[in-house]
């Protein structure tokens, strides 16, 4: 193995701890609580290339869903990944790799109006299988009603986290710790 796939892997390590303490951070809002998770999926995507970003919210949902208590609240086990939450959740995995598939590699160069854009569409992706989900479970006659139900209430924090990541992940950049 060579070094750079240690660190990859140690990095890939740290950014499942990472969303997994973001999990914790709630806001319970109505039947889907205001996590931090958002913002890790989408620091993970800005510093990950796709393959690797989705391998690592996957490991995330693996690890949850076999009992380590990394979802909202402390929660855990594939009871999560079937109720309300669970499509959030999926559409985590494809968000990752979406944002970091849209951000690219600008090699040394941070693109802040490419990186707003692709988490914006990362988080349109995650909001479409949550509300999926929802819309399936609770029986919903469409997914309109899905979506005011379970992305009107917390759409409105989502500006908020990409502003964040995407801060983050450039001041990263500056301090020369680029893509892993």
């Amino acid at each position: 193995m060579r070094h750079s796939d240690i660190r990859r892997l140690t990095v890939m390590a740290l950014l499942v701890a990472v969303l997994a303490v973001c999990s914790q951070l709630a806001v319970p809002v109505g039947s889907v609580p205001v996590t931090a998770q958002t913002l890790a999926v989408l620091l993970i995507a800005l510093l990950l290339p796709p393959k690797h970003a989705m391998l690592t919210v996957l490991a995330w949902v693996l690890a949850g869903a076999l009992g380590l208590p990394f979802f909202a609240n402390f929660k855990s086990g594939f009871g999560v990944l079937l109720g309300p939450t669970g499509g959030y959740i999926y559409g985590f995995i494809v968000s990752a790799g979406l944002v970091s598939w849209l951000a690219g590699r600008q090699g040394s160069k941070f693109s802040l109006l490419r990186s707003v854009l692709a988490c914006t569409v990362g988080i349109v992706f995650s909001y479409f299988f949550g509300a999926v989900q929802l819309m399936l479970l609770l029986d919903l006659d469409s997914y309109a009603a899905a979506f005011l139900l379970g992305g009107v209430p917390y759409i409105f924090f989502e500006p908020v986290k990409i502003a964040a990541a995407v801060l983050m992940t450039r001041l990263m950049w500056r301090r020369g710790l680029k893509r892993f």
